[in-house]
């Protein structure tokens, strides 16, 4: 049986050339994370749509988190421990939530400890929302892996990312690491 997706966006959603949007396309049991608002975002509201997003797949699913969405799966995590479904978290481009300009108060106070649940980090050398230095301690305080990409930008939209193959062959091994099948 194949682990659930579960498509975590990050601000602004993940468009229609956004390799999240690509992967989706590959699973037609892979679900995406709906909260109300994805140019206004409140942790709260992210919280409770992640929530549902859990009980509306078949079984516990492996997260696919770009950005902002992987700061949405560890507090998840972290609020959540006594109540896990979470096969893993796959957390794509986590990005700087303490920097000065960062764009959503409401996730500015992430935990930065252990996920209950395996999980891996991958970083580019040069996203210009979070240096790889900085991913990097995201990872260890997460007690997650961590894989670095090289110059992927933010790993988005940008030239040369397309539907990201390399970061589904990660997705794979991940999930075949963690005795899953995708």
């Amino acid at each position: 049986m194949q682990t659930p997706i579960l498509i975590l966006p990050g601000l602004n959603n993940s468009g229609s050339q956004h390799w999240q949007t690509a992967w989706q396309g590959r699973r037609v049991d892979a679900l995406r994370l709906e909260p109300a608002s994805w140019n206004a975002p409140q942790l709260d509201d992210w919280m409770e749509a992640l929530s549902k997003s859990i009980q509306a797949c078949a079984g516990p699913p492996i997260l696919v988190a770009h950005s902002m969405g992987c700061l949405l799966s560890v507090n998840w995590a972290i609020h959540h421990h006594s109540n896990l479904s979470i096969r893993g978290a796959f957390l794509v481009a986590p990005p700087n939530f303490k920097r000065r300009e960062f764009p959503a108060q409401s996730f500015t106070q992430i935990p930065e400890s252990p996920v209950p649940y395996p999980s891996l980090v991958v970083a580019s050398t040069n996203d210009p929302y979070c240096p790889i230095v900085v991913a990097a301690e995201l990872a260890k305080s997460w007690g997650a892996g961590f894989v670095c990409v090289g110059e992927r930008g933010h790993i988005s939209t940008e030239p040369g990312n397309g539907d990201w193959q390399e970061g589904w062959n990660l997705l794979e091994a991940f999930a075949a690491g963690i005795g899953v099948h995708i």
